[in-house]
């Protein structure tokens, strides 16, 4: 993980605020979101498939409960998952050269915290619903990359169709990239805007660029949608977790 920072950051290095900055800072920050996704989801499946044979066959003896086990790992498994971004968002964040503010920084990493966690969640739950590792490592793709494909950077928010509408408020892709953008562009003015014909010289512009919900935009500011998604992501690991639970309680009660 700290090699992906590194590389991230020799890429990005010190964008500036203009046109072309603008689109390669977004495209960082839908990265870090990628990477914190792919990385933790796919770590947490390959282990916890093999862990869970042991379990099981353990659990038959009558040496575990179902829940027992399950917040163990959880709560063994959580300093990792907050370590790790830490780093991760501490080293790519100012090689970048996003929001210069500490509080923003701080903002930034908690959300690549909660995404981490997120991820990992769904990782628990498609290793509890798969039976194999094999099984688990084809399912998580199908279901990760068109949540993915609906975060807001592969598809302007306007353009997706009604149809689909429902895949991006279940995709933990769409609310943190929404408020990383907000946590980055709030504010920001004087973006450079040469001569491109399609400039944002500000922060709002850029978010409104993006096509985010506002729900009734006159009392509803940038701010409360960037909280309203930090809850949402928090909501999405624990429904995560707790079909995990469900899925692995109804496997261990099987085998009895």
């Amino acid at each position: 993980m700290l090699m992906v920072a590194v590389l991230l950051g020799i890429i990005y290095l010190r964008q500036d605020y203009t046109t072309e900055g603008v689109m390669n800072l977004n495209g960082a920050l839908f990265l870090f979101l990628t990477n914190m996704t792919f990385q933790n989801a796919f770590a947490v499946v390959n282990v916890f498939c093999q862990e869970l044979p042991i379990f099981l066959r353990e659990h038959q003896s009558g040496m575990y409960r179902t829940d027992v086990y399950f917040l163990s790992k959880t709560i063994a498994d959580l300093p990792f998952f907050i370590l790790f971004p830490t780093i991760f968002s501490a080293v790519a964040y100012f090689m970048i050269g996003l929001n210069e503010s500490v509080e923003r920084f701080l903002v930034c990493t908690l959300i690549i915290i909660i995404v981490s966690n997120v991820s990992c969640s769904f990782g628990y739950m498609i290793s509890c619903i798969a039976n194999s590792v094999t099984m688990a490592l084809s399912l998580a793709p199908p279901f990760i990359v068109p949540i993915m494909m609906f975060g807001g950077f592969f598809l302007n928010n306007a353009s997706v169709p009604v149809y689909f509408v429902w895949l991006k408020y279940i995709s933990w892709f769409y609310y943190g990239n929404e408020a990383l953008m907000i946590n980055q562009w709030k504010g920001v003015e004087g973006i450079e805007c040469g001569d491109s014909p399609s400039c944002t010289p500000d922060g709002e512009a850029v978010l409104d660029s993006l096509n985010f919900d506002k729900v009734n935009p006159p009392r509803i500011s940038s701010l409360d949608n960037e909280v309203r998604d930090i809850l949402l992501l928090l909501a999405l690991m624990g429904a995560f977790r707790i079909i995990a639970f469900l899925a692995l309680y109804v496997r261990a009660s099987r085998r009895k």
